[in-house]
């Protein structure tokens, strides 16, 4: 079962012992708190710490320097610090996955944790402001069903930059590291986390860095691990993955891991995910990618607020789904962020780095060699690209994604559609490390899957301590002796095999991706021509025409983006059909969350 809460912010003259027994009627949640300005609903698996103090948290909790375990209670002490920094001792000596709610005697702040891995959405009814952890929630206490499909496409065009609206009008996301001030602040999110708090401005050398990263992990993954009893852990035998099941194994948690695989040797990696449960002794499923998983009219996460994903990742959560049950888990973990937190980098930006913060000498010499070794580019190219990075400004800028939107939607997006406070930097920051921000930033949105509809899905390379942690190496230490992740392959050095610890190529299911797309072709083209994205002027439908007609090969840009477009479809689909049904009075969707289901069946 996932975590499932309502925390609401009522106003005065609200009946709040009506509102609250309605509530849990409708929701199957059960009254955890309820305190003159804030009243929390929880399901069975959702913690909830409340105090007298008008200290409320939901979610997972855990002290920034004791034992390994989430927190059941906070002292009468801890709290009234809490209260009395409006929040901001949660952020320095705690961490985890959480939305706390802080009343004052005339305000509520609601905070939501800087990871990004516990979500927060939140919508207004009646005069009640409700904070809750899926659309599904916010629904049910009457938030209205309409869907905005140009804020898909605006979803589109921002490349996982994140932003408080959604493609649900009068839903919106309490940004991660962001909160919210009641009555006074309505909806201006203020910024209460920034990661350039903690980027650096000297080295203390690899080897100690190494040995800090490895110590945070470690703690990380073994905090996350103490409350699951059962966790399934997706592997590839890539860095990020493997790392997670070291410290699996090392901390003796109940762990499976799972591999899928397509026919193609780019997307078959058992070689390394057999070498690593060998290795650390772990059991390992091996599943195949099975075109009769997908169903294009099927959405991904259905119960977000926005579409998320490729068509081609229903194979991969049906697999999970199954396996989940079959081996009876009560987690899933990945190692998902683990490119973005360990700064995983195509770009000559560490060489810039290096040359600004010491000018011409041996150290930029060899970040300009590294960043040859590890991508294969010629030195002149290199110093071409790491000259034009220094002499530019040191805020990153994200690139756009407009691949088959329509050229006058496009046109028509504003300046800040890309922005985000993340990614205003400082004076005197870095390029690679404006960039390293980026990266962290942009893997927030990827984080919730549809098998969190069932089972947490956990991500504990995305803990605040490992961001934090990560956020102080200069970025050229990432790219030592010309390998990506470089300082992550040293920290976990002596717990990996070399095959997975030296391995440099990523593998992919594209192909099975490829198949997907040939196979159901002539269906997207007239899903994606005929669909709401089309009608409204937001796809380029000549330039979707003009690809998918015939039986030529889709490349591999354009074919993630149409098996996008295509979940978006399937997305608007779901949510126009839940309003009808709403409208009618025959909501299809009950807010209360049933079993995994079982093999072959739909995902919810």
């Amino acid at each position: 079962m996932s975590p499932r809460y309502l925390l609401i912010v009522a106003g005065e003259g609200i009946e709040r012992s009506e509102l609250l027994r309605a509530l849990c009627h409708q929701t199957g949640l059960e009254p955890a708190l309820s305190s003159p300005r804030i009243a929390a609903l929880v399901n069975p698996a959702c913690r909830c710490i409340g105090s007298a103090e008008g200290v409320c948290v939901v979610g997972t909790l855990f002290p920034r320097h004791d034992k390994p375990e989430p927190l059941t209670a906070l002292t009468s002490s801890e709290a009234a610090e809490i209260a009395a920094s409006r929040g901001r001792v949660l952020l320095r000596s705690y961490w985890g996955g959480y939305v706390a709610a802080i009343a004052a005697s005339d305000s509520v702040r609601i905070l939501r944790d800087p990871s990004g891995t516990f979500p927060c959405y939140y919508a207004d009814h009646e005069g009640v402001r409700f904070f809750a952890s899926d659309a599904d929630l916010l629904v049910a206490t009457g938030a209205a069903i309409d869907v905005d499909v140009q804020e898909i496409g605006r979803q589109l065009y921002r490349a996982n930059v994140p932003v408080p609206a959604t493609a649900l009008r009068g839903i919106r996301e309490l940004l991660a590291g962001f909160s919210l001030d009641l009555p006074a602040g309505g909806d201006l999110q203020e910024a209460c986390w920034s990661p350039w708090d903690y980027v650096p401005t000297r080295s203390d050398g690899p080897q100690a860095a190494a040995e800090r990263l490895e110590r945070t992990v470690t703690h990380c993954v073994r905090a996350w691990a103490s409350a699951p009893h059962r966790i399934l852990l997706s592997v590839s035998g890539g860095l990020d993955s493997s790392i997670i099941a070291a410290c699996l194994a090392r901390a003796g948690a109940d762990t499976t891991c799972l591999t899928m695989f397509s026919d193609d040797p780019a997307g078959d990696e058992r070689v390394f995910a057999r070498a690593l449960c060998s290795h650390l002794r772990l059991p390992l499923v091996e599943r195949r990618y099975r075109l009769e998983d997908i169903d294009i009219t099927e959405p991904l996460a259905p119960h977000l607020p926005r579409p998320r994903d490729r068509t081609q990742a229903n194979a991969y959560e049906r697999v999970n789904m199954e396996v989940a049950r079959e081996i009876g888990c009560d987690a899933f973990m990945t190692g998902n962020g683990g490119d973005n937190v360990f700064c995983y980098s195509q770009s000559a930006s560490s060489a810039a780095d290096r040359y600004l913060a010491e000018g011409i000498g041996q150290g930029t010499i060899g970040a300009l060699l590294d960043v040859c070794r590890q991508t294969g580019c010629s030195l002149f190219d290199a110093l071409r690209q790491a000259w034009r990075l220094a002499q530019g400004s040191p805020a990153h800028r994200v690139q756009p994604k407009p691949t088959f939107l329509d050229p006058d939607f496009v046109a028509g997006l504003p300046a800040a559609t890309i922005h985000h406070e993340w990614l205003d930097a400082p004076a005197g920051a870095l390029p690679g490390k404006a960039a390293h921000v980026s990266l962290v930033l942009r893997a927030q949105p990827t984080l919730e899957a549809s098998r969190g509809y069932h089972l947490p899905v956990l991500s504990p390379l995305m803990s605040q301590p490992i961001i934090e942690t990560c956020l102080d190496v200069p970025s050229w230490e990432w790219r030592a002796g010309g390998r990506d992740r470089s300082l992550a392959r040293r920290a976990f050095a002596g717990g990996l095999p070399p095959a997975v610890l030296n391995r440099r190529v990523k593998g992919t299911p594209s192909r099975f991706a490829a198949r997907l797309l040939d196979h159901f072709r002539q269906a997207i083209r007239e899903r994606l021509l005929d669909g709401r994205l089309a009608a409204q002027r937001i796809i380029d439908s000549a330039a979707l025409d003009q690809i998918l007609a015939g039986d030529r090969p889709v490349p591999d840009l354009e074919r993630v983006r149409i098996l996008e477009l295509v979940n978006c479809e399937a997305w608007i689909g779901h949510w126009d059909a839940r309003r009808h049904a709403v409208q009618s009075g025959k909501d299809f969707k009950s807010a209360v969350r049933g079993p995994i289901p079982a093999s072959g069946g739909p995902i919810p």
